[in-house]
């Protein structure tokens, strides 16, 4: 995790340092999370880590353990099953609009980001296949052009990322995610709405599929705090 720099809205700034640092499997779920340590790390004062750590509870990333302690949440096999429900509706709503609306500057913006996944997954580089991810799944939102897809994909922006990093993590996965974005954009710059609605469901589906296996797996309690629901 870097320390903390700016001191403008240091509050939001913690809030998403500590973010990434789950996503990116710094803190592990299930690992104790206290003022004091975040401070130290983070270079920082109590109060403001305070406040983002009331976020972060309130949002699903925090979880209560004992009677006044905070660990990171553990992923729940229902919680992942609803966000996954829900990102199948949106991203085959939004394969078929970008199909329809997609414009001749769409095929180097999208044809880049592939590009960019290929090389991270060959570079083992976890955080740049994450940020390659968010950006071809970002980018196919764009082109849709409705922006209540954008607005709700946003609100959950967060957990996606954190869960899309558990499939990106294993390397076997990593290849495939890859052919099906490619797959997907084809399709789009093709115009071609019925394929890329039907290979966005799939896509989704496939990485949910891969989620509850490996919650089931874990022999990790299937717990999760928090008011942050889908």
């Amino acid at each position: 995790m870097k320390k903390i720099q700016a001191e403008k809205n240091l509050p939001e700034l913690i809030y998403d340092s500590v973010v990434n640092a789950i996503v990116e499997g710094l803190l592990k779920p299930g690992e104790r999370v206290t003022q004091e340590t975040l401070a130290e790390r983070l270079d920082v004062s109590r109060l403001p880590v305070s406040q983002a750590m009331q976020r972060l509870r309130d949002d699903g990333f925090l979880s209560a353990v004992g009677r006044r302690g905070l660990m990171v949440s553990v992923l729940d096999e229902s919680f992942v099953a609803q966000l996954y429900e829900f990102r199948c509706g949106i991203d085959l709503v939004s394969a078929g609009l970008a199909a329809r609306r997609a414009d001749a500057g769409a095929r180097k913006r999208g044809e880049e980001i592939i590009a960019d996944g290929y090389a991270a997954g060959k570079a083992h580089d976890l955080p740049a296949l994450i940020d390659a991810d968010m950006r071809f799944h970002g980018f196919i939102y764009e082109l849709a052009g409705n922006t209540f897809i954008l607005d709700s994909m946003e609100a959950h922006w967060n957990h996606v990322r954190r869960v899309m990093s558990d499939i990106l993590i294993v390397e076997k996965n990593q290849q495939q995610i890859w052919e099906e974005h490619e797959a997907i954009l084809n399709a789009v710059l093709a115009g071609d709405v019925q394929n890329a609605e039907t290979l966005a469901r799939q896509h989704v589906e496939t990485a949910s599929k891969w989620l509850q296996q490996e919650i089931q797996s874990s022999r990790e309690p299937l717990k999760r705090s928090g008011s942050a629901t889908i």
